[in-house]
């Protein structure tokens, strides 16, 4: 027993006992494990957020893009407004200018028919021949004929009409392509534009309320994307809104009649009876103007109901993007399956792991001119704001899970634009989107920035 306890293989053994040599190896070791780990994290998390960064971007630049269309397209009705107005002056202009020289000269022709004294009867004649020779050639192409009016009247009408129409679908074609320039796979913007996408998409929206595993109804909203302006009435807009007031006839007025005793090569009559007689008839003239050009010279003016909520709801949009990263909880969260798969999930609890990225951003089209918004200028421009301002979702009557909802065609829709499939494939993110959109009440939404 002495030997066995001496003998070399024993000695070795205690001394290995009491070595404390490469320990300092196993911490390292464990230190490497715990640094790669961190590693991880920094990277995945950064990666997340350089990610989610992009979708935010896309839905900002998305939706400053749309507003940056309806902005030009209140400014092309604003254009047309002033051109319709101008072509309303001339037309007026010529009715009561003609209007008031005729009465002048029947008024002078009464008084010599009286034999008045100071009546010289052959300057009459030689007004009476140019008054009938100017009305056969200037006044019957630019007063008395209003097809010479309403060729043009009509076109810019039909153009006010055609940007109106066009200008929602061109604002949300503008989101989708903005957004998937950026790197969006789906895109759309709320309210949506007039009219339903179809092509086997209608029924997505029950499906996706289905999938979500809580039955609620299919609520939605009515709300159509649209400008805030609308045709007006001629007399009341063109006059009172597009600045014809008296005083701007009466300078208006008094220019062509200077303008016509300097041309006229007989003199014509007294600038100052042909403007007391004008200014008198001013109304005639437009009355005359309204039913030579009729509906086609009705301006476009602001639909304003006086709620403020409801205006901020007309001139703004709300856009939805939507990333898609299969990596997400693929590739990136088996980085932490050391020593062991740290989670479990079934079929049946897809769609509480997104795999993907939203982005959610507001604009809004903003008049810049001096004063009250109106359509006499054209000051309009783009804005970005915060997503709901306090109680402005309760006020107009939205809710954010219903907005979702209205919006979910349309979001399918722009992923068939690039060549997906509908949506289908990012099914259960826009499963896991309907459960979050649930719990953005009116309480919770209020003060949502983006």
């Amino acid at each position: 027993m002495l030997k066995l306890r001496n003998s070399e293989p024993a000695r070795r053994l205690r001394a290995l006992d009491t070595e404390q040599g490469g320990a300092v190896l196993l911490l390292c070791l464990a230190a490497v494990l715990i640094l790669m780990l961190m590693a991880w994290v920094v990277m995945d998390a950064g990666q997340v957020t350089r990610d989610k960064i992009e979708a935010q971007t896309s839905a900002d630049a998305a939706a400053y893009s749309q507003a940056s269309v309806k902005a030009r397209a209140m400014n092309m009705l604003a254009f047309s407004n002033i051109a319709k107005r101008s072509i309303v002056g001339v037309h007026a202009i010529y009715e009561s200018m003609f209007a008031s020289y005729g009465m002048w000269v029947m008024a002078r022709y009464a008084e010599c028919q009286a034999q008045s004294p100071s009546c010289d009867i052959e300057v009459l004649a030689e007004n009476l021949e140019l008054y009938w020779k100017e009305a056969d050639n200037d006044y019957g192409t630019y007063g008395d004929n209003a097809d010479y009016y309403q060729a043009d009247m009509r076109a810019l009408d039909n153009y006010q009409r055609y940007i109106s129409d066009m200008a929602p679908w061109w604002g949300w074609t503008e989101v989708v392509v903005r957004a998937q320039r950026n790197g969006a796979t789906m895109a759309s913007s709320f309210p949506v534009p007039q009219g339903t996408p179809r092509n086997g998409i209608e029924g997505l929206p029950q499906q996706i309320i289905n999938a979500s595993g809580r039955q609620v109804p299919f609520n939605f909203l009515s709300t159509v994307d649209r400008l805030p302006a609308r045709p007006g009435e001629f007399w009341a807009n063109m006059v009172d809104e597009g600045m014809y007031d008296r005083e701007t006839w009466q300078w208006e007025h008094r220019l062509n009649t200077d303008r016509h005793r300097e041309r006229s090569e007989l003199g014509a009559a007294n600038a100052a009876v042909i403007q007391r007689g004008a200014t008198s008839l001013f109304s005639y003239g437009l009355q005359r103007t309204e039913e030579d050009i009729g509906e086609f010279g009705r301006p476009w003016r602001l639909y304003f109901n006086g709620n403020e909520a409801h205006w901020l709801r007309d001139t703004s949009n709300i856009t939805l993007t939507y990333h898609a990263d299969a990596s997400y909880y693929d590739e990136r969260r088996k980085k932490f399956t050391v020593p062991a798969q740290d989670y479990h999930y079934d079929d049946s609890m897809r769609s509480y792991r997104p795999e993907g990225y939203w982005g959610m951003a507001r604009s809004e089209i903003s008049f810049q001119g001096e004063g009250a918004p109106t359509m006499w200028e054209a000051a309009w421009t783009a804005r970005m704001r915060p997503v709901a301002l306090p109680r402005e979702f309760e006020q107009v009557g939205f809710d954010f899970n219903a907005l979702y909802h209205s919006s979910i065609i349309h979001l399918s829709a722009s992923a068939k634009m690039q060549g997906a499939g509908g949506g289908s494939e990012f099914f259960d993110d826009m499963v896991y989107m309907e459960k979050v959109s649930r719990g953005m009440g009116q309480s919770t939404i209020d003060g949502v920035s983006r």
